[in-house]
């Protein structure tokens, strides 16, 4: 309801959109769930690329006042609200979480980079949201050519406005940070990356399927092979982890990855092996052909509760299936012995997922939309 009231505030400001002149030189990004993902990805290239001193780049973000103290030259960090009025005067606009239900006008680039390729059904795809408007942009990024008429689907626009150039966000597996990564492995042997996505129907998914007493007998276990773990909480879940306090393994939320300036990503690149399920950042971590393994024992109730893309997601699952800490350990044991039965599978579903293979997506964004 309260979306539908926004869309119908917001309709006035369609056709102010249309009259007001653009500033060839403004590029505006736009997050409602923090500064992070895509959108953040690419702002950082253009940092390091000095766009900054050829253009004035504003970002809008909900928790704005976390950068406002330390903008770069030629960068403003503002409100959401105050954000409006700065769209519609951009020449070029770029988000990734959340939109301005603004149409734009044929004098404007605005971007929907996304986050992510979708495995869940999304948008129009859901069931009950077939009618409803998510066409606020003037293209849309996917990761590869069998992703272009899904992401048509799931936006309601044609496949001309999908642009294949891969996820800005993936560039970060492929640096080095010599004192970020050896922060995160903590000079362990290995370190093994658990990635549980967001269940509406049930917050504390990981916390219930692994209890205490197993948790327990898997620090053991790592800590016998000198092995970290780190479970990291997708950013809706609010998990109550209590007293759950391990040597090996660590829980960590959203915020937490945050004060230590770093991203998902930071800890994919150093991950040996992901543990994930319905996210879709194992489509992310294929580029890096790791091994990873899948805890989907409730499949078909998501499958009821929120759908998947494809009839059989289990075909583009390349990895085993966890069910118990046994399997867990199975599956940590595997790359301690460098047994890996599933690498001919995930390098054909990463063929399939990304069209691009390297850490160059934010250059080919910059390179495609923005004009010098």
């Amino acid at each position: 309801m309260k979306k539908k009231i926004l869309k119908i505030l917001f309709k006035p400001l369609t056709f102010i959109n249309r009259l007001i002149k653009k500033d060839e030189k403004l590029i505006f990004f736009y997050s409602n769930l923090g500064f992070r993902d895509n959108v953040k990805a690419l702002y950082d290239y253009f940092i390091e690329n000095n766009y900054n001193k050829r253009f004035q780049i504003v970002v809008s973000v909900n928790d704005y006042e976390k950068y406002e103290a330390c903008a770069p030259e030629n960068v403003t960090f503002i409100s959401n609200k105050k954000g409006i009025g700065v769209f519609i005067k951009a020449k070029y606009a770029f988000y990734c979480f959340g939109k301005y239900p603004i149409k734009p006008s044929k004098k404007q680039v605005v971007v929907n980079l996304w986050h992510g390729t979708p495995l869940k059904k999304l948008g129009n795809m859901e069931q009950g949201c077939e009618k409803i408007d998510y066409h606020y942009f003037t293209k849309v990024l996917a990761s590869s050519k069998m992703y272009k008429p899904i992401m048509a689907e799931i936006f309601g626009c044609s496949k001309e406005d999908v642009e294949v150039l891969g996820n800005p966000r993936n560039d970060e597996m492929f640096r080095k940070d010599k004192i970020k990564d050896a922060s995160i492995r903590r000079g362990c042997n290995k370190m093994i990356l658990w990635l549980p996505t967001y269940r509406e129907y049930n917050d504390a998914f990981i916390i219930s399927s692994l209890k205490m007493k197993d948790l327990q007998k898997l620090n053991e276990y790592l800590k016998g092979i000198n092995c970290r773990m780190i479970i990291k909480f997708h950013p809706l879940q609010h998990v109550d982890t209590g007293d759950m306090k391990f040597s090996y393994i660590d829980l960590i939320s959203q915020e937490e990855l945050n004060r230590q300036e770093m991203t998902v990503y930071t800890l994919l690149r150093n991950a040996d092996g992901l543990i994930t399920d319905y996210s879709s950042v194992y489509f992310d971590y294929l580029l890096l052909d790791r091994p990873i393994a899948f805890a989907v024992e409730d499949m078909e109730q998501y499958r009821d509760k929120r759908g998947f893309i494809f009839e059989n997601p289990r075909e583009y699952m390349p990895g085993m299936e966890i069910k118990n800490r046994m399997d867990v350990e199975k599956f940590i044991s595997d790359i301690f012995n460098h047994q890996d039965d599933y690498k001919e599978k995930r390098q054909k579903v990463n063929d399939i997922m990304n069209f691009y293979q390297d850490g160059n997506s934010a250059k080919r964004v910059a390179e495609r939309f923005i004009s010098e």
